[in-house]
């Protein structure tokens, strides 16, 4: 199995929604803020002092080690991974618990609410007796590399647990949304939010038609071996930027995978990429890899650094809609000015 997770930084955060800039967005900012304010109030779903009684009702789901029967409509959720607990903010579910996210590593309109949230260890630690004071009646999770091998059986001894597969390409998260709301009853709600979502891709790409048309774009970070990494167009914000028309760089262009690593000798191969996007965090900040990669000489020559087409991109490591989303909007700046 493919761990896409090698030459990665902690989890990258993500920007504030730009104003809304049209009657779409406008929609989008409005629902965002509803659902938000469901995330935050006393009585959001997880998230209060007495939490209704289940209901006794089951149903199976399919998941990493076959089917498994679960709360047919939980309340207390516990997650041991990044990406559950803000597919399900996305969709107005707030978990009680979670694992440790990187410093930097949430949405800030979801800081407040992972604040509330318990913790219960790291994936690979989790702590079971924080999680089993918490009384779950449902632990989602994912099953990514290096987990310990009796997880599964551990949680499963704590409540009922669904862990999912871990995706081969970090651009399926969107099938990874949808199915954890959907575990949570919310399945309609993401549903919806992908219909939004893809809807917001096709108005940039009718919008920016013409300078989709003439442009190339390369996604590059910094790796940990004093390289760069190309991000193909599966990986987490690369599938965004193709669902909005991107036309990706010929490194990058129709290959499979998450990334093509390139020494600093080698940043020629950009050179056919008229604007190049770069990790950063929700601060601005570049992480000490990338910021050697854009010092670089042979980056500092590329026709997109001279002619000033070098743009940072937070919200790099796409693992929900809303900051998908939140990369629409950035790449609707950017094109804006091309």
């Amino acid at each position: 199995m493919l761990d896409f997770r090698a030459n990665r930084p902690p989890e990258v955060p993500v920007l504030l929604l730009s104003p809304p800039r049209s009657a779409l967005d406008r929609r989008r900012f409005l629902t965002g803020a509803a659902g938000l304010a469901a995330v935050l109030g006393a009585t959001a779903c997880g998230g209060g002092e007495d939490p209704a009684p289940a209901s006794g009702a089951t149903r199976t789901i399919e998941g990493a080690f076959g089917p498994v029967e679960v709360p047919a409509d939980p309340q207390r959720v516990v997650s041991t991974d990044f990406y559950t607990p803000w597919a399900l903010l996305d969709v107005g579910f707030t978990v009680v618990g979670t694992v440790q996210a990187s410093t930097g590593g949430v949405l800030p309109e979801y800081q407040a609410a992972y604040e509330a949230m318990s913790r219960i260890g790291t994936p690979a630690e989790v702590d079971f007796e924080a999680l089993a004071a918490l009384q779950p009646d449902l632990v989602l999770g994912t099953l990514v590399p290096d987990l310990p091998v009796d997880l599964n059986d551990r949680l499963s001894g704590v409540a009922p647990t669904l862990l999912f597969e871990a995706a081969r390409e970090p651009g399926t998260w969107q099938e990874r949304a949808v199915r954890a709301a959907d575990v949570v009853g919310r399945g309609p709600e993401a549903e919806a939010l992908r219909a939004e979502y893809e809807q917001q891709a096709a108005d940039l790409g009718v919008r920016y038609a013409e300078v989709l048309g003439r442009t190339r774009f390369a996604l590059v970070r910094g790796g940990p071996q004093g390289n760069a990494l190309v991000d193909l167009p599966a990986s987490w914000s690369g599938v965004v930027l193709e669902e909005a028309g991107v036309r990706f760089g010929s490194v990058a262009e129709g290959r499979p995978g998450v990334f093509e690593p390139l020494s600093f000798e080698e940043l020629g191969h950009l050179e056919d990429c008229d604007v190049v996007l770069h990790l950063v965090d929700t601060t601005g900040e570049v992480d000490d890899n990338t910021q050697r990669l854009l010092d670089q000489p042979t980056f500092q020559t590329l026709p997109a650094a001279r002619e000033g087409r070098v743009f940072p991109l937070p919200n790099y490591y796409v693992s929900h809609y809303r900051q998908a989303q939140a990369v629409l909007d950035r790449l609707d700046t950017v094109l804006a000015g091309l």
